[in-house]
């Protein structure tokens, strides 16, 4: 896994903090973005291999962000995992549908979600970045 790109998209600075320390300690490189509209626009140039999202965000909500990443071929590879306090089964269910890899409802299980995240990235995808 070291050396794979993780976008992570949480406007909970603590939350940030928390996901930021543990991937860096599995040796992933780590991009974040605060709101919604940041992390549409930092997909390019981070060419994430995964997107932590979360849902509650600010400018643009995560399920709006998750609909973008799949409806664009760029990016609609890239698989997603879903970390909310949202865990209405309508919500959960709307991320299922669009593809999720995981959804973790806050609090969540670092040891679980990191499971999780070592299953997708050991997992080739067919990811495309042409501009």
């Amino acid at each position: 896994m070291t050396g794979k790109r993780v976008l992570v998209v949480e406007d909970d600075p603590a939350i940030m903090e928390l996901l930021h320390f543990l991937l860096k300690q599995e040796g992933l490189h780590v991009e974040v973005a605060r709101d919604g509209l940041e992390a549409l626009d930092r997909m390019d140039a981070a060419k994430p291999d995964l997107v932590l999202l979360d849902l509650r965000l600010p400018k643009l909500e995560g399920l709006d962000v998750l609909w973008e990443i799949r409806n664009n071929p760029r990016w609609q590879s890239v698989p997603v995992i879903i970390i909310s306090v949202d865990d209405s089964p309508h919500t959960m269910l709307q991320g299922w549908q669009l593809g999720v890899e995981g959804y973790f409802v806050k609090p969540f299980d670092p040891d679980e979600l990191l499971r999780i995240v070592r299953r997708v990235l050991s997992l080739p995808h067919e990811a495309s970045y042409n501009v």
